[in-house]
């Protein structure tokens, strides 16, 4: 179950991905190589502290997201999530560029993609 969130700021965002992933605290405290067990994670879900870049990269990697999701600056979880949802990439097309394994081959993919796609809007 995701729990979605009214209010959009990183802790939340962290929450519903630790959450969304079916992970303690404790866990992804591990997970993202912290020491103090959950007080981290506690401290970053209340508030009371923000990671920084280099936790963010980590929050990234180990929850699967897209630092942008985490940082609400938009609400696609990954690639994927944006063509899908803005693009309408079809699931074939998806899969196929799931198999690429270079990142930076995909996000040249994307970019000519969206390129395209807004060349095709001002044609109709």
């Amino acid at each position: 179950m995701v729990t979605y969130y009214k209010d959009k700021n990183l802790p939340n965002r962290f929450k519903e991905c630790r959450r969304t992933m079916k992970l303690t605290q404790p866990q992804l405290s591990s997970l993202l190589g912290f020491k103090g067990g959950k007080a981290t994670i506690m401290s970053y879900e209340k508030s009371k502290r923000l990671p920084n870049v280099d936790t963010i990269i980590r929050m990234h990697e180990v929850l699967k997201v897209s630092t942008d999701y985490l940082l609400c600056l938009d609400d696609y979880k990954n690639h994927n999530d944006y063509m899908d949802k803005v693009l309408g990439i079809d699931d074939e097309l998806l899969s196929l560029l799931n198999s690429i394994i270079d990142y930076n081959k995909i996000k040249r993919i994307n970019f000519f993609i969206q390129r395209h796609y807004k060349d095709h809007l001002y044609e109709t």
